[in-house]
């Protein structure tokens, strides 16, 4: 029995019930005594939700460029939010990343004379000081995307469908002319962005209700990759 292709209203319609229901997973109360790993997939679940509430009106105004960025994102935190659940460790190395990107950036820009650190008391240039501080000389070094989709097990995710979108992130995807292509386009982001924020929402549900996480195959099914 077919199913009737939905329409761009539709589509839009649900990317803002999807970001509600993302919210609401949000809040669940967990299964057991409190984990790091509760905080990451709360946040995860709360972005997710933001970002499909922002492709609701990106599919609205016909802007598959910038859903396509979306996608990516969102895949991104997929990734991310698999491979945090897998231990503590990871949990609390990924909510130190702001912490250590930051870090980098300020020693960045200590190196190249584009920032300066001043002693509080005496208001002279510290800077090279503090960047041979402990502080600066031990960042730690934050796990990339790729080695994040090895350790979760879902390296397909990455390989097929990561790099493929990072065309749109880096400029280097068309953007059709004509407008029935660009609805064409556009609703095939929202689907696609609707199901990775299902397969987020997914992850997070799983964690804080079985103190668990998805293995690949169920993934997959939540992506619509098992689909004949």
């Amino acid at each position: 029995m077919s199913t009737a292709t939905p329409t761009l209203d539709e589509l839009v319609q649900s990317m803002r019930e999807e970001a509600s229901r993302l919210i609401e997973a949000s809040k669940i109360d967990a299964a057991s005594e409190p984990d790091p790993r509760d905080e990451v997939v709360r946040q995860q679940m709360r972005r997710a939700a933001e970002l499909i509430r922002g492709a609701a009106t990106l599919g609205s105004d016909l802007n598959p460029a910038c859903l396509g960025i979306i996608a990516r994102s969102l895949l991104e935190q997929l990734i991310s939010s698999l491979w945090a659940v897998r231990s503590r460790e990871n949990a609390n190395a990924y909510l130190g990343t702001a912490k250590s990107e930051l870090a980098k950036a300020l020693k960045m820009n200590l190196m190249a004379g584009k920032a300066k650190v001043k002693n509080k008391h005496t208001r002279e240039d510290a800077s090279k000081e503090f960047l041979e501080s402990a502080q600066m000389k031990n960042i730690p070094r934050q796990k990339n995307v790729e080695e994040q989709a090895k350790e979760a097990e879902v390296l397909d995710l990455y390989t097929v469908f990561y790099r493929f979108l990072s065309l749109e992130t880096h400029g280097h995807q068309a953007t059709p002319e004509k407008e029935p292509a660009v609805a064409s386009l556009c609703k095939t982001h929202l689907q696609g962005i609707g199901a990775i924020g299902r397969a987020i929402g997914q992850a997070g549900v799983w964690w804080l209700l079985h103190r668990s996480w998805p293995n690949n195959e169920s993934i997959r099914d939540v992506l619509g990759l098992n689909r004949a």
